[in-house]
């Protein structure tokens, strides 16, 4: 108790004092946050090791692409998404960061391809319309498993053929590269098989190499000598054949085309292995060419006009193609002050089938031919174009000859050809022609022309005329006379024998029925039998004579008529 200001007294109270004791655990609630931590961790932990690699693509544009929105995708799904986009240092491309799934991460190698997927028509096909409503978004190609990278280059166009699509590569060489473009369809009996994948120069641009792909199993009917040929487009060509048209599809007619076969004089090879190289021939017709390794070189000179022979044009014998041309020029002769045109011929040998126990080297054979009248000859294989072709030929009438040599080439002798053959004929007939004294020739048949028409109208010829009609007039009368009176006549006797043959033969058959046949009488008659029939028969003939001769009744047999 205590007191107050006034002296009071003071109470005093006694107060409890609150004792603290500090515990050796932590509480319960401290579990909650501790769990929540480990959580986060555990997440983070889980984030880390299933996060997916991040990968940079360069593109030429980012036309269509956004940062955050911008999907990657493989066959569809989802697997990867566009980060950031920014331009390079030099403005020349942008780069695109992008955040991939883990799954990934094997298939980012350094033959993995990406390309912007928007609405495109290419090649007759066409792809991506549905990133019209969705927009564009990233395409993934997986490469195959090998040396992982984290840098790509985008692809510009999507790819004809991916990584896993069955079939193989190859190459063609041509001469140029035509109407094909990569996704130019590749055909096997106008089936479709595969594409144009690529196509470039080669370092010394003379020819270009393009890539194609077929797919399975029909890689497999690509054979060793299996012969590509161009099949797009218009084909049309005029050579010594005529004006020949091919195309192949529709298609082929407008984007272009590849078609290959083995021809089907050719045995089928070994299957070719993956990047083998072929030759692209310009149409389907050359495939069937068969190929020749050895060849002879000559040269023909020719006096005349060679317009419409050009390099290629077919080296003929007896119609049947064993060369072709290789060159034609002009060439001056400054001695003599002339010009003839040389030609160079290349011979195939391989072509000529030898027979025969004795054996001559190619080029022996020929110059031996050319010694005993081998010539060539200018022929025109179309009229319409004008185009020539040399035709070989033995000349047996020409006497025999020294083969010449042109540099290192044997000189086959020329003959005119056919069109100037004709020329020169008309030439001379024209010639001859104005040699004749035609004046002299008209004058002379003017003469006689008159001398004829004084004879025609001369009495004499009138006079001879008219008998010749009088004596044609008796003759008519005459041949009436014989069918009427002549002839009916003949025909009763005829009948009226026929009837005494008849009766002799009942009267033979009665007389054998009364006697014996071993008889004199018997005997007799049938002698006398016999003699009616070589009389009958003797009748017959006569009769027979005067129906083919009626005339022998008045002039006598064998008699000829006045």
């Amino acid at each position: 108790m205590s007191e107050n200001e006034q002296g009071s007294s003071t109470i005093y109270y006694d107060v409890p004092q609150a004792i603290v004791r500090r515990g050796s655990r932590f509480g319960l609630i401290w579990l909650i946050p501790i769990v929540a931590a480990l959580v986060g961790i555990g997440l983070a932990v889980k984030a880390i090791i299933q996060a997916g690699p991040t990968i940079t693509i360069t593109f030429k544009s980012a036309e269509g692409l956004e940062a955050g929105k911008t999907r990657i995708k493989y066959k569809d799904v989802e697997i990867g998404k566009v980060e950031s986009i920014r331009l390079s240092e030099d403005l020349a491309h942008v780069t695109v960061i992008a955040k991939m799934v883990k799954e990934t991460e094997d298939y980012l190698t350094a033959d993995t391809r990406f390309w912007v997927v928007r609405a495109r028509l290419a090649a007759g096909e066409v792809s991506g319309l549905g990133t019209l409503f969705s927009g564009a978004f990233i395409a993934m190609d997986p490469g195959q498993p090998g040396k992982t990278s984290r840098d790509f280059t985008g692809l510009e166009r999507p790819p004809v053929v991916s990584m896993d699509t069955p079939g193989s590569y190859y190459y063609l060489r041509a001469a140029d590269l035509g109407s094909l473009e990569i996704g130019s369809p590749v055909y096997y009996r106008q089936i479709k098989v595969g594409q144009v994948v690529s196509y470039d120069m080669t370092d010394d641009g003379s020819a270009v190499i393009i890539r194609i792909f077929i797919q399975a199993p029909d890689d497999r009917r690509v054979r060793e000598n299996t012969r590509f040929w161009d099949a797009g487009g218009l084909n049309v060509t005029v050579d010594t054949k005529g004006i020949n048209i091919n195309t192949g599809s529709l298609v082929a007619l407008l984007i272009g085309g590849i078609a290959f076969e083995t021809p089907m004089n050719l045995a089928p090879g070994e299957e070719a292995k993956p990047d083998h190289t072929f030759i692209l021939y310009s149409n389907r017709d050359q495939i069937e060419e068969p190929v020749y390794t050895s060849k002879l070189y000559f040269i023909t000179y020719f006096d005349e006009s060679v317009r419409g022979l050009v390099k290629g044009a077919p080296v003929e014998f007896r119609g049947i193609k064993i060369g072709q041309v290789l060159d034609v020029r002009l060439e001056f002769d400054q001695q003599k002050l002339v010009f003839r045109t040389p030609v160079l011929m290349a011979i195939e040998p391989e072509r000529i089938t030898s027979t025969g126990e004795r054996h001559l080297q190619s080029d022996q054979l020929i110059t031996k031919l050319i010694s005993k009248g081998l010539c060539a000859q200018l022929r025109t294989g179309v009229l319409l174009t004008g185009q020539l072709y040399i035709s070989l030929s033995m000349q047996h009438k020409a006497p025999p000859k020294e083969v010449t040599y042109a540099g290192p080439y044997p000189i086959i002798p020329a003959i005119p050809g056919a069109t100037e053959e004709i020329t020169t004929g008309l030439a001379n007939f024209i010639n001859r022609l104005e040699k004749l004294p035609v004046e002299e020739i008209g004058g002379d048949l003017s003469v006689s022309l008159k001398q004829i028409k004084k004879l025609v109208d001369s009495e004499q010829t009138a006079a001879a005329l008219t008998a010749l009609g009088q004596t044609l007039t008796q003759l008519q009368q005459f041949s009436a006379t014989l069918n009427t009176q002549t002839a009916p006549q003949m025909s009763a006797i005829l009948d009226q024998l026929h009837l005494t043959v008849d009766q002799a033969q009942k009267t033979l058959i009665a007389a054998q029925n009364m006697t014996d046949s071993r008889a004199p009488l018997a005997y007799d008659l049938q002698q006398m039998m016999q003699e009616l029939a070589k009389a009958g028969r003797a009748v017959s003939v006569l009769a027979d004579y005067l129906q083919r001769h009626p005339e022998a009744l008045i002039y006598g047999k064998g008699a000829p008529p006045p």
